[in-house]
């Protein structure tokens, strides 16, 4: 199909970058909390913003 490319879904990168950023904005009130409990929440940020990010922007490039 010569319309595949147009008909794929986009910004679900933008979305996994936006939930990340959402959660470090949260992440210190868990962290004051319980110190175990923010580092993962700091650590899933992370991880969602480079899985956003990566699809966003280095998939591309291949």
């Amino acid at each position: 199909m010569a319309h595949s490319e147009h008909n794929r879904p986009k910004g679900s990168g933008m979305v996994l970058i936006a939930i990340g950023i959402l959660i470090f904005i949260f992440a210190p009130g868990y962290f004051k909390q319980n110190i175990v409990g923010g580092l993962v929440v700091i650590i899933l940020g992370f991880v969602l913003g480079g899985i956003g990010f990566y699809i966003s922007f280095l998939k591309k490039r291949r």
